[in-house]
């Protein structure tokens, strides 16, 4: 998929409506998970896009007369877990088993580096990082944002029909987008943590809430 279509479905994804906990029929939201990024989604085609992209985990969908809300979680950076994995009662992914030489389940085993706990240097060097990193993210995006929207408040002055029509849907398209930017800043900072490879407490960002 190209870098422009990720980016338009990743907008579409962050702009649908929140979900609230009444939304969950017999289980409750995710606890670790930004409740920004806890979706209500009624468009099956665009669920099921979003799924196969890894941008978003089905946490909850309608199944015949059932009137309850469908709802994703998304996941800005598409490291959605695979398909392979169901949803607890608490709504959060666990593993599908794998199945031994006879049969049986077989849990995966541990790694050892994912036991290990950090020290209180290696958390507050990489709490400052991720504050400088988000900072320079911040300015980035709201930038563009901004831009964007005083561009299409500037053109609807002159626009009149279909133009000035599209010129408000996109405008509108644009606000959400801007409402949306607290949580894809934080997935961006994380993503840009993450892929430092020379940062070696990047590591640790798994015990942080994103």
């Amino acid at each position: 998929m190209a870098e422009s279509d990720r980016q338009r479905l990743r907008d579409l994804a962050l702009a649908l409506p929140s979900a609230e906990p009444s939304d969950f029929f017999n289980r409750r939201p995710p606890g670790d998970a930004d409740p920004d990024l806890i979706k209500r989604i009624n468009d099956t085609a665009l669920r099921t896009k979003l799924v196969e992209a890894r941008l978003a985990e089905g946490l909850q969908s309608p199944k015949g007369p059932q009137k309850i809300a469908s709802i994703v979680r998304i996941y800005p950076d598409f490291d959605a877990p695979p398909r392979g994995t169901v949803p607890d009662k608490r709504g959060s992914a666990i593993a599908k088993p794998r199945a031994g030489s006879n049969g049986k389940s077989k849990a995966a085993p541990l790694a050892v580096a994912d036991r290990r706990l950090p020290s209180v240097d290696e958390m507050e060097a990489l709490i400052a990082r991720i504050r400088s990193v988000e900072s320079e993210v911040e300015r980035h995006l709201a930038s563009r944002a901004d831009e964007r929207i005083d561009r299409l408040k500037s053109a609807l002055a002159h626009l009149t029909g279909d133009e000035l029509e599209a010129a408000y849907a996109e405008l509108g398209e644009a606000l959400e987008e801007k409402r949306a930017l607290r949580s894809q800043i934080r997935f961006e900072t994380f993503a840009r943590i993450e892929g430092d490879v020379d940062f070696a407490p990047r590591s640790y960002l798994r015990f942080l809430r994103r």
